[in-house]
């Protein structure tokens, strides 16, 4: 079993009572559309919380950005993790991709300031959308849950779904 197979099963452990509710909704409903209802699992902090809302607005419960769907910033972001921050954007804005990258860059500190720091990409965002009718065509709950990062200040984002009988 992977890290990330294990820490969605004890994370699920942990708010499989907390899951019930929207379980429940789920089981109820007769199609899938975008108002079938999701769970969204924080478990950044040691007791993790679960809301519940619809696929259709999953934005509003996490920030998603546009920008994040560049391979080019997700390539700084990644040299900025594994070094001095500074130091990955100045060798960013010294490469031959300057001009695309300051592009993109000013359109994620845009997104950030307007929206808040984004959890995950618009392109994560609709791939979890088409996700939860695969889950609802399963009898299952779909779920997110936003998970501590590598570093402080991060966190990373896991989708999975659950057998709605088994919830309730």
């Amino acid at each position: 079993m992977g890290d990330s197979e294990q820490f969605v099963k004890n994370l699920v452990g942990d708010v499989r009572q907390l899951l019930r509710a929207p379980a429940n909704l789920v089981k109820a409903e007769r199609e899938w559309s975008l108002s079938t209802i999701c769970a969204v699992i924080d478990a950044r902090n040691a007791a993790p919380q679960v809301v519940t809302t619809h696929v259709g607005t999953i934005n509003s419960v996490l920030v998603a950005s546009s920008a994040l769907d560049s391979p080019l910033l997700q390539s700084f972001l990644k040299r900025a993790r594994e070094s001095d921050p500074e130091l990955a954007l100045s060798e960013f804005l010294d490469s031959s991709e300057a001009e695309a990258f300051t592009e993109i860059y000013e359109r994620y500190r845009e997104e950030r300031e307007e929206k808040g720091h984004a959890v995950w990409s618009v392109g994560d965002s609709a791939a979890f959308v088409a996700k939860s009718r695969e889950a609802w065509n399963d009898r299952e709950l779909a779920c997110v849950a936003v998970t501590p990062g590598p570093t402080a200040n991060t966190h990373g984002v896991l989708t999975f779904s659950l057998p709605l009988d088994w919830l309730s």
